[in-house]
């Protein structure tokens, strides 16, 4: 039993069918390299010394991006403090970023 349809109707269909599925599996690829750069950034920031990272957070001050402060944030989560000092230095810095965060 036939659908009724033309030999290129259902060529076109087919075809963009495979465009369609071609397309979600680029996008979603991208997402997953996207993901996957935003965590070795926020890694890298978690390597960085504390003025380094307060550099960081003035230059969000003048282009503010959300993406660019959850990045901070996870890498200052990462971050750890050598002493009592740069622990009360991170703390001030993660709480000054999830700030930025809040709607």
């Amino acid at each position: 039993m036939g659908l009724g349809l033309a030999p290129h109707t259902i060529v076109l269909i087919v075809a963009t069918a495979l465009a369609v599925v071609g397309g979600l599996l680029y996008a979603m690829r991208q997402e997953q390299a996207d993901r996957r750069a935003l965590e070795r950034v926020s890694a890298e920031v978690g390597r960085m010394e504390l003025p380094e990272i307060r550099r960081l957070v003035r230059q969000g001050l003048v282009a503010p991006n959300p993406q660019f402060w959850h990045v901070l944030e996870d890498g200052l989560v990462r971050f750890r403090p050598g002493d009592r000092d740069e622990e009360v230095q991170r703390q001030r810095l993660l709480q000054e970023v999830r700030m930025r965060l809040m709607p």
